[in-house]
């Protein structure tokens, strides 16, 4: 079994379109260029692949990896040249490599990066270093249709400004995922209650290894867990 590691932008035209059927997208042109896919045993046997942090809808991307299994020893130049001549507009593989590491994308992303339009009618000076400068930053989270206040300032990382975007650094997968927007959303809370944010856009996804934070196609990132 051979298990390849894709890198793939979401752009503008497909934002809308659910994680779901992003990955139904990728299952259909996997078929469509003739690779050998891997499917997992069992009654309803599914095809092996698995995939990075979830892109909210709405967002766009150009940092996107997914992990594929084949049963043939496909190069990863050579899939990536396949599924681009049969992938819908919108997605585009960028690069791939050989995942030689047990650990898979899900499992290993520690770290993400956004870049987003933050209105608000406080310079955006201001605004990050009202948040790299707080102590606690609450605000309300809901999922799996249960809320509870929670505070995000631990999980912001970095955050700074330029080209009119605020860019921030925040921890990703498990249970310390930061949604960009709840950052947003705390601002409006803690700072200006006009605030708003638009325009978002994943610029980067990470693991670690030795402390240091890397790109999952980082050699290092393939073959060491």
């Amino acid at each position: 079994m051979t298990v390849i590691r894709i890198k793939f932008k979401k752009d503008d035209s497909v934002k809308f379109i659910s994680h779901l059927d992003m990955m139904k997208a990728f299952q259909r042109a996997i078929r469509r260029a003739g690779l050998q896919a891997g499917y997992s045993m069992g009654y309803n046997p599914q095809m092996q692949m698995v995939f990075g942090l979830p892109l909210s809808l709405g967002f766009t991307s150009v940092a996107e990896y997914a992990d594929f299994s084949f049963l043939e020893a496909y190069t990863p130049e050579f899939m990536l040249e396949r599924l681009n001549k049969v992938l819908p507009a919108g997605l585009l593989v960028l690069d791939a490599g050989m995942r030689e590491t047990q650990k898979n994308i899900m499992a290993d992303i520690m770290f993400a990066e956004y870049e987003f339009v933050l209105e608000s009618s406080l310079g955006q000076d201001d605004i990050v270093e009202g948040i790299m400068g707080a102590k606690r930053l609450e605000v309300q989270k809901t999922r799996k249709g249960r809320s509870k206040m929670i505070d995000i300032r631990p999980l912001i990382l970095k955050a700074e400004t330029g080209d009119g975007l605020v860019r921030v650094l925040v921890s990703a997968g498990n249970e310390n995922n930061l949604n960009p927007r709840l950052a947003v959303e705390a601002v409006a809370r803690h700072m200006d209650s006009s605030a708003t944010g638009r325009g978002y856009h994943r610029l980067g996804q990470f693991v670690e290894r030795d402390g240091v934070m890397i790109d999952p196609l980082d050699d290092k990132a393939l073959k060491t867990v």
